[in-house]
């Protein structure tokens, strides 16, 4: 998703299942929906459902790069 959009929208609450420490742009390595410097503020709330976010992302990226390879190996 992207945080710039998420601000420009105007939300008021980002719920986030689990964070990306590698990318994240929404409390990880940036956090653009909290910067100062910018007009509008968005409430992040974390952690909900962590467990299981972490595993759905995890099981779609694993498949996405078995497909990748496949398609190399033709």
């Amino acid at each position: 998703m992207c945080a710039g959009a998420i601000v420009w929208a105007r939300i008021k609450k980002l719920y986030i299942g689990t964070m990306d420490p590698k990318g994240g742009a929404c409390g990880s390595i940036f956090n653009i929906p909290q910067e100062t410097r910018l007009n509008h503020y968005v409430e992040i709330e974390t952690g909900i459902m962590q467990q299981e976010c972490r595993d759905i992302l995890k099981a779609f990226f694993r498949e996405l790069r078995k497909k990748k390879s496949e398609e190399i190996k033709l």
